[in-house]
């Protein structure tokens, strides 16, 4: 009798490839979905952004001024220029009054001169001691008028000078009360607002710091002022430089001078 030819058994497929298998397929799925709604979510709120500031004309830049910061650098110098002018025009007044002082002698001398001589000409006669004594009186009168016209022109120009003076210490006054001086010593924050947002953002206005792009937002602060002077700075947003002024603000919160934007007057979603 023949014996039992053996069998071969059937290989099995483990257990835990059985089992991982299709976790490792729904993990795929899970993870395609959050990527594209990620994908989704960032165009969504790119598109969002850009209709937004397209519309917008609330926003502001923060901006904040150093010693070395241009307008800083160039409202010092102003102020040192207007200065400078000032110190030259005190000091050609100071020449003019030494001269009109000098003058002022002359003349009283002259005039001294001449009333005492006068008399003395009128009775010496045709003699040489009276030619030259009428020759001094004569040179006395020309020395007297001309210190006379001249102390009419040094006059004018006192008042000239007077005038000028006055005029360069109003100037200098105003640039001296110059907000951006305040950055000589310390940083200061201030905004930059472009003409076209420039009605929204009057003294006064609240402030307000998003945390999230355009949502989580909350007061920070107000405007306190409009600067004197156009500037230039970056949109935001976008690659393009636009003309503008800069702002005084008030800032309850340091952190927003730091923001690379502010909106004046309400949130941007106001229940946001």
């Amino acid at each position: 009798m023949d014996s039992p030819m053996p069998t071969t058994a059937a290989p099995r497929t483990p257990r835990v490839r059985l089992t991982i298998q299709p976790l490792i397929v729904k993990a795929y799925k899970v993870m395609g979905i959050v990527a594209l709604g990620a994908i989704l979510l960032g165009l969504i709120l790119y598109l969002v952004n850009n209709v937004y500031y397209f519309f917008d004309n609330s926003w502001v830049r923060p901006v904040i001024l150093s010693p070395s910061h241009d307008k800083v650098l160039a409202a010092t110098a102003d102020e040192s220029a207007a200065q400078q002018r000032l110190d030259q025009l005190e000091v050609e007044k100071a020449r003019a009054l030494v001269e009109k002082s000098k003058l002022q002698r002359s003349h009283t001398a002259s005039a001294a001169f001449i009333e005492e001589m006068t008399p003395v000409v009128a009775d010496a006669g045709k003699t040489l001691a009276a030619v030259s004594a009428r020759r001094e009186l004569s040179e006395a009168q020309l020395e007297n008028q001309s210190a006379a016209d001249d102390l009419a022109v040094i006059e004018r120009e006192l008042g000239i000078l007077e005038t000028s003076i006055t005029h360069q210490k109003a100037a200098l006054s105003r640039l001296s009360s110059s907000y951006y001086l305040k950055a000589r010593g310390e940083q200061v924050v201030v905004g930059f607002v472009p003409y076209d947002n420039l009605a929204t953002a009057r003294p006064g206005t609240p402030l307000y710091r998003c945390s999230w792009g355009l949502v989580n937002c909350s007061r920070v602060g107000k405007v306190l002022s409009i600067l004197d002077g156009e500037v230039s700075e970056r949109h935001p947003e976008k690659d393009r430089v636009m003309r503008g002024v800069m702002i005084e603000m008030s800032l309850s919160d340091t952190r927003a001078g730091q923001d690379s934007v502010l909106f004046a007057g309400s949130k941007p979603f106001w229940i946001f």
